[in-house]
């Protein structure tokens, strides 16, 4: 087993599929998972099918419209990922598709994140089996603000270099006025220390994934040399 070595947000995604789950009111019985591989972001599309003209549908419009073309995207062997429509895809916008192999998917960093999700979701559709398409958002806002164990950061400081408000930030008084109009050397500040946090944090994360990945392939790689 080799190392997925990545080195910046956005360069490697993996995407798979949850499901099939109770059907929802607006007819949705699956999730289209996505997830960069660097800061662990992680998007979450609920679909009422699993065709491939409507997973490549998604990942065009809603993830490389939005994020830009990854170099390398994972996936597992689902004919949706292994069909025309996907490839095609992937060829004519010169992504890599690399595939987890029939014997290891949990290669796929996609399949660790959908067994987090499932316990989310039966917490907050408990009562009512049918609307979990709706608590979505809020399981991806979760997943997104908290750190990862992986990186020791949150994917959405990786991603933006800041902590977004949560529900408990709204205790706490703003730190500006919100009528107070930033100058021009409040920007070139605020650019300067963007550019102090996210640089060491991404070199900091680089240097723990290679570790964690190398970890994770020694030990995979011992177990089937005792088989």
């Amino acid at each position: 087993m080799h190392p997925i070595v990545v080195s910046e947000p956005w360069n490697t995604v993996g995407i798979d599929l949850a499901g099939p789950l109770p059907k929802t009111r607006r007819g949705n019985s699956f999730i289209l998972v996505v997830i960069d591989y660097f800061t662990k972001w992680i998007e979450l599309f609920p679909l009422a099918n699993t065709k491939a003209k409507t997973i490549a549908q998604v990942f065009v419009d809603e993830v490389l419209c939005r994020f830009g073309f990854p170099v390398r995207v994972i996936s597992d062997n689902g004919v949706q990922f292994l069909s025309n429509i996907f490839t095609n895809v992937c060829l004519a916008l010169d992504i890599k598709h690399q595939r987890t192999p029939l014997y290891h998917p949990q290669s796929n960093l996609c399949e660790r994140v959908n067994r987090t999700i499932k316990p989310l979701l039966a917490a907050l559709a408990y009562n009512d089996n049918k609307s979990w398409d709706i608590k979505l958002p809020q399981i991806a806002f979760a997943l997104r603000t908290a750190p990862s164990d992986s990186t020791e950061q949150s994917p959405a400081f990786l991603m933006f270099g800041r902590h977004p408000r949560q529900p408990l930030d709204l205790c706490l008084p703003s730190p500006a006025p919100l009528d107070q109009s930033p100058t021009a050397t409040d920007l070139l500040d605020n650019r300067k220390q963007l550019l102090a946090d996210l640089l060491p944090a991404y070199a900091s994360t680089k240097k723990i994934l290679d570790i964690s990945h190398q970890k994770q392939a020694d030990q995979y790689n011992q177990y089937h040399r005792s088989l």
